[in-house]
């Protein structure tokens, strides 16, 4: 059965919706590839790297259903993510020349929030799929692998906050 959108569906409200969410994806895979990249020398690394590495695939499924689907691309809306995201690097956190402590933290926390609204995406796909014509057990697959990374920031969340406050620790481990 090939995708297609069906004249029971609303193809504009689905096609805004696919294209916020991977407006949100571009920006959650800048942020959490710059957060792999910038700590390299703590203990969650290669959590941080593994989930990055997810969340790009994801973000390039996304671009393909879309696609797939027939759905006008949406440029600037990832152009605008893109430079949110960075905008978002320049908040100030106490320090000119290193990263706070509690960056982790913080990042850590708007990753989840990101990861749920994501698993919620994939939900909507899943009621939605038998009518584009898609196999909902791969919508079903993603929200499962969306909420193994909700468990992984969590342990991430979990190292940062445990070092971030407290004088003497390092998030380095």
């Amino acid at each position: 059965m090939a995708a297609h959108i069906p004249d029971t569906i609303d193809k504009n409200l689905l096609g805004l919706y696919l294209s916020d969410h991977l407006t949100g994806a571009t920006a959650g895979l800048g942020r959490i590839e710059r957060m792999a990249k910038d700590f390299t020398d703590t203990p969650v690394h290669a959590e941080l790297a593994s989930v990055a590495a997810a969340i790009g695939r994801e973000r390039e499924l996304l671009r393909g259903l879309i696609r797939e689907l027939g759905i006008r691309q949406r440029p600037h809306r990832q152009a605008a993510a893109w430079l949110a995201e960075r905008a978002g690097r320049l908040k100030l956190n106490g320090r000119l020349l290193s990263r706070s402590p509690m960056t982790l933290v913080l990042e850590s926390e708007l990753m989840r929030a990101a990861v749920m609204a994501k698993i919620g995406g994939w939900q909507t796909l899943e009621e939605l799929a038998p009518d584009l014509g898609l196999e909902p057990s791969t919508f079903a697959g993603l929200t499962a692998e969306g909420r193994s990374q909700i468990e992984t920031l969590d342990r991430v969340h979990e190292h940062a906050r445990a070092n971030a406050f407290h004088r003497g620790r390092s998030i380095a481990g």
